[in-house]
């Protein structure tokens, strides 16, 4: 499952449907987090820690999701 849940959420980004870029709120934040190194590039854990969170979220909103519609179909 894990790995499908992977899949699918790559799939979301390269298809732009899931783009944390144009939230303002995520932006807002992201910009923050780049501020930290002025101008440098962050270093790989950082950034590996951000799109792991990003995938976390993803995860636990699919799986919200299919709880909610298999509550909605047994009621």
């Amino acid at each position: 499952m894990e790995e499908k849940l992977k899949e699918l959420y790559m799939q979301e980004i390269e298809q732009f449907q899931l783009d944390f870029e144009c939230n303002p709120e995520y932006r807002a934040y992201y910009t923050q987090v780049e501020a930290l190194w002025e101008g440098k590039d962050m270093p790989p854990a950082v950034f590996h820690l951000l799109d792991t969170s990003n995938f976390l979220s993803f995860a636990h909103g699919f799986r919200l999701g299919a709880r909610l519609a298999g509550w909605v179909r047994a009621g």
